[in-house]
């Protein structure tokens, strides 16, 4: 089953000088032995400390629990059948595959990762200095069912999430598939007993999050993100830093494509990130995906940090089309934002039938500075009827300590850079 590798294979695989110890885990040819015996296999690779990298090749692999990896470890697939999907019902906080601690410096390499709706988190990282998603593909994870439960115990109420982060830096998330990530319908803001769902931080679904008080750079580049739903709150790519004198995260959300979101496409709430040339599409007006509740739509992109301003962030040449999202662009603090296209052609409701306040951009909390910004068709404000309330810009000088939302009562002035088109 191992091998050492020389030559041009090792430098293809590892990039480094040194020799790896490279394990095969491959389909045997009569398909004698199972999925069962492949699971046993690789977990039992996955304990062999000589052991650098597993190349799974043309091989299907069903998992009953998760997979833990406590070691620097680089997990790779071969063929278009190497995939590694929940055989069972996971526990609701597990990961099917998660790196700890000593795991830095681990990458997943063009893997096929299915939670098949039995499981509420595809990759889980925790306190790693350098870690890797390649060309994988993480589909079908589902958060648990919070219809079902005992009151007050939020715990045990758990997201889905396609990759997490937590503590971690030095981290690259590049050219990705990540789709149908969400939670159940609750077709109401309560709880079953009438308790209130709204601020629940374990009902934010994400399909790629990165957070913690780790230092160290971020770059979140060319992935593909369709289908990330939830009734309250659900992101496609969320960063965050958490008790952080600076920004923990610098780096760039560059080149991705996102299509159908809950709530936000990109999320920032850290500084010195680039958002730049990403494809940002709400289609369609129904209110659901795959019977699962798409809830209240909130920005496209969203920058906004609680404690400081979200210093140094550039918001530039993003294409964004919003058929259902109600803010192309929500910023709070000191931004460039420059070059960007939004369109919005929603019909100024949410989900749950709300009205909304509809911006191409939303800015306020300090100086924004603007640069060839192209507004296309119309938005729609409520509050104001359906005037040409500022063309859709929504500007508003207020403290940086005012972390309200903004919905109306705004400066109406456009500044001169933007372009309407």
């Amino acid at each position: 089953m191992k091998k050492m590798c020389f030559g041009i294979l090792l430098l293809i695989l590892s990039g480094h000088v040194f020799a790896k110890n490279i394990a095969y885990l491959c389909a045997d040819p009569d398909f004698k032995k199972g999925h069962e015996y492949r699971e046993v296999a690789l977990r039992k690779l996955i304990a062999d400390r000589s052991v650098d990298a597993i190349q799974i090749c043309w091989a299907q692999i069903g998992l009953t629990e998760p997979l833990w990896i406590n070691r620097p470890l680089e997990i790779m697939g071969v063929g278009e059948n190497t995939r590694i999907y929940a055989k069972t019902k996971f526990a609701d906080n597990a990961a099917m595959i998660k790196f700890t601690h000593n795991a830095s410096g681990s990458k997943v390499y063009n893997m096929l990762i299915d939670g098949r709706s039995r499981a509420a988190k595809g990759i889980e990282a925790i306190g790693l200095n350098g870690f890797t998603v390649e060309r994988a593909s993480i589909r079908n994870f589902l958060g648990t069912n919070f219809k079902n439960g005992s009151v007050g115990h939020y715990t045990e109420i758990y997201p889905a999430r396609a990759i997490q982060i937590k503590n971690s830096g030095n981290i690259d998330i590049l050219f990705n598939t990540i789709e149908n990530i969400g939670g159940y319908d609750t077709s109401a803001d309560k709880y079953f007993d009438g308790t209130s769902l709204v601020g629940k931080i374990h009902l934010a679904h994400r399909g790629i999050v990165i957070y913690g008080s780790f230092i160290g750079s971020v770059n979140v580049t060319g992935n593909t993100i369709n289908n990330v739903f939830g009734y309250l709150d659900a992101d496609a790519i969320h960063l965050q830093d958490i008790h952080c004198n600076t920004a923990c995260y610098p780096g760039v959300v560059t080149n991705n494509t996102i299509n159908n979101f809950g709530k936000r496409a990109i999320k920032i709430q850290t500084g010195n990130i680039t958002v730049h040339r990403n494809r940002i599409m709400s289609s369609g007006l129904s209110d659901s995906v795959n019977n699962k509740t798409i809830g209240t739509t909130g920005a496209a992109i969203s920058s906004y940090c609680l404690i400081y301003p979200c210093e140094g962030n550039v918001i530039s040449n993003n294409t964004i089309d919003l058929q259902r999202a109600f803010r192309g662009i929500q910023a709070r603090g000191p931004h460039f934002i420059g070059n960007n296209q939004v369109t919005i052609r929603s019909s100024h409701k949410t989900g749950r039938g709300h009205p909304t306040y509809e911006f191409s951009m939303q800015l306020y909390g300090g100086m924004t500075h603007f640069a060839s910004n192209r507004i296309v068709g119309s938005a729609k404000n409520p509050h104001f009827g359906t005037t040409n309330y500022a063309d859709g810009y929504c500007v508003k000088n207020v403290p940086l300590t005012d972390i309200g939302d903004i919905k109306y009562d705004c400066d109406a002035r456009l500044p001169a850079s933007v372009i309407i088109r």
